[in-house]
């Protein structure tokens, strides 16, 4: 297809002083501006013939496949010219906006050459993008005519969530190593759910644990030792519906609730449990059965990361079906969502209560960081006490609705922005130690 060159304005500039001279000979604006066109035109179709022919170009992308968001990669484009003819080339790729790389680039190649074309990228938001038309552009030696090409290149690429409490994590992961769970069945201080044996009392042992029947054979007092339970399976749910869509830091809580479904799943399946993951929103949309390793978290993140949030209510009440018939034995629930107290009232405890009659529950949830700062405020002006009067009610309305969840069965843990992860792993592992309540 023949296109117009990036200078093709000269063409129709050098073509006036003929469309003038036309029409005052002719004394016809008309057939001065019609000689005008065709000369225009005429220039550009000359000059399309003498560029590189773009069959003759070939293009091969080169891209990561999987990135994370907020990281920086590479796009590039090999170029080989297998024509004739020197080629000047202007490149369209679809890169999307999102992927945060430059999609247009221009080129030289010498007849039989090669070039290698490359551009940084930095995605800034998840998901997944397939990218299918590449348009190349062969421009002539005057530059104002061109022959262009569209090319079918199907590829896709996948950005994935970040993992922002890693570091953190890595650093509780010595904890887990201290305790060193499962692969060595060591002893967890404090107690657990499996019996271990007798031992004699410390002060550091808990009254309940005294074994009387034992103390008062022996006349010393007696604890049973236990350690912590092997294989445990925490199975993370995760909320998609519009309550997770709501801002908290600069992303969506649905940001925060990934972080900590990769936070946990890392301790657990270092620790040796079993971690599996239930999405859903006015349905259930996708289960992970529970499992460990490398393997199983590539899993985890392969069925998160084009979530995006459903901007319609959250069935909890068929969450919660779903739960207790494909989950029978007892487990560690933890359901990441956000504590808003008409759904907590109307839906959310009725489901946490159905479910804490056969699993251990916890609720976690993300705080706002600019209500947690305005409740903190000592406010100089009436625009700030407005502020901080608005902070101390939303604030209000979360530990009602906290409260309610209590009370139904579950932990609640409330974290502020960026903190829901690392919290959520520190319970976990308290819990491993001092075994269940």
């Amino acid at each position: 297809m023949i296109a117009l060159g990036p200078r093709a304005w000269m063409a129709a500039a050098a073509s006036t002083p003929v469309a003038l001279l036309v029409a005052w000979a002719s004394g016809s604006w008309v057939l001065g501006t019609a000689s005008a066109v065709v000369a225009t035109l005429a220039t550009v179709v000359f000059d399309a013939s003498l560029c590189a022919a773009p069959q003759t170009i070939e293009i091969e992308r080169g891209l990561p496949h999987s990135i994370v968001v907020g990281s920086t990669g590479e796009v590039g484009w090999a170029i080989r010219n297998r024509g004739v003819r020197k080629a000047q080339l202007a490149v369209s790729d679809s890169l999307y906006p999102s992927l945060g790389a430059e999609r247009r680039f221009a080129v030289e190649v010498d007849a039989g050459g090669q070039a290698l074309v490359t551009t940084q990228m930095k995605p800034t938001r998840r998901g997944r993008f397939e990218l299918e038309q590449l348009v190349v552009r062969s421009v002539g030696p005057l530059g104002v005519g061109a022959r262009q090409q569209t090319r079918q290149m199907p590829e896709l690429i996948r950005v994935v969530p970040a993992f922002h409490s890693k570091r953190e994590v890595e650093l509780r992961m010595q904890r887990a190593r201290l305790l060193d769970i499962g692969s060595r069945s060591v002893r967890a201080f404090g107690g657990g759910t499996e019996f271990d044996q007798l031992r004699d009392y410390t002060p550091d042992d808990q009254f309940r644990n005294i074994d009387w029947a034992a103390t008062a054979r022996s006349g010393r007092t007696i604890v049973r030792q236990y350690r912590a339970e092997q294989h445990e399976t925490v199975l993370l749910v995760l909320d998609n519906g519009r309550l997770m869509a709501a801002r908290a830091g600069g992303v969506t809580r649905l940001e925060h609730a990934m972080d900590a479904v990769m936070a946990l799943a890392s301790v657990t399946s270092r620790i040796g449990d079993l971690s599996g993951l239930v999405t859903f929103d006015s349905e259930v949309r996708d289960v992970v059965a529970p499992a460990r390793g490398t393997r199983h978290l590539n899993r985890l993140t392969e069925h998160m990361f084009d979530l995006q949030p459903v901007l319609g209510e959250s069935d909890y009440a068929a969450l919660a079906a779903q739960v207790l018939a494909r989950f029978r034995r007892r487990t560690t629930v933890v359901l990441l969502t956000d504590l808003a107290p008409a759904v907590v009232d109307s839906s959310l405890a009725g489901a946490v209560k159905a479910l804490a009659l056969r699993h251990d529950v916890v609720v976690g949830a993300v705080v706002a960081s600019e209500v947690m700062r305005w409740v903190d405020t000592v406010p100089s002006e009436v625009g700030e006490a407005h502020l901080v009067a608005a902070a101390a009610a939303a604030m209000q309305e979360r530990k009602r609705a906290e409260t309610a969840l209590r009370a139904a069965g579950a932990r609640v843990l409330d974290a502020e922005a960026g903190r829901l992860g690392p919290e959520l792993v520190d319970l976990y592992l308290t819990r491993k130690a001092l075994g269940r309540p």
